[in-house]
């Protein structure tokens, strides 16, 4: 009839066949799951040099050993062809309290850049401007080497993040306009050179051509500077 004895007892037996769709359904969600756990733990999600997503499988447990996994943006000495360009995504404007602070840390005591008395009668004749245009006056005259440093960090995620071993030096750093408090910088690198290392095979020397521009478009540091670069291989 409709009775089914299990264990000696009567089961209804439509209750019996939607208890087994139930269970049936619910080990298949955890088949799935558990497939979409181990594609997890052997799936790395990373960014092309596009801007997409891409997954690329690893060695299963690879990633179990690694107490401090990390995750590194750069180009590699393979990547970085002379003539390449890339424009950062960083911006930043710079405030009062950067140049206070940083020039304040560096025991740089120099009043163009604290004195804003001292500002009024100096920034109007360095104005970043052309013409009668005085966007600078009255403000403090902004701490170059904090531009400078400004510049290389805004270029690092697309070019060293990871995979540069040593900056060995700057061979041209210039200053062609002046920085106030209040201009938001933006940055741009280009490769200008490349060679083998010597005495290191895994390594290489790549020159960098860095660009900062303010809000105008007005290049307000030019840097270039030799980079120790990491090899792919």
């Amino acid at each position: 009839g409709d009775g089914l004895e299990y264990n000696g007892k009567m089961i209804d037996l439509p209750h019996y066949v939607r208890a087994k769709k139930v269970i049936a359904r619910s080990s298949s969600r955890d088949g799935a799951q558990n497939n979409n756990d181990k594609m997890s733990k052997d799936t790395t999600i990373s960014m092309s040099d596009g801007g997409e997503t891409k997954q690329t499988s690893s060695p299963s447990g690879e990633d179990e050993n690694e107490i401090f996994p990390r995750v590194y943006l750069g180009k590699y000495f393979d990547d970085l062809n002379p003539g390449l360009k890339i424009r950062h995504f960083l911006t930043r404007t710079v405030t009062e309290a950067d140049n206070v602070f940083f020039t304040c840390l560096t025991l740089n005591p120099a009043p163009i850049h604290l004195d804003h008395e001292l500002s009024k009668g100096n920034s109007s004749g360095l104005s970043s401007g052309s013409g009668t245009d005085t966007s600078g006056a009255g403000k403090p005259l902004f701490n170059s080497m904090f531009t400078l440093a400004l510049l290389v960090g805004m270029s690092i995620p697309e070019t060293t993040h990871g995979t540069t071993v040593a900056n060995l030096g700057f061979s041209e750093v210039l200053f062609p306009k002046p920085v106030y408090p209040g201009d938001t910088l933006r940055a741009e690198t280009m490769v200008l050179d490349r060679r083998e290392s010597k005495s290191r095979p895994t390594q290489g020397i790549v020159t960098f051509q860095h660009l900062a521009y303010n809000q105008r478009g007005e290049v307000v540091c030019k840097a270039t500077r030799q980079a120790l670069m990491k090899k792919r291989s």
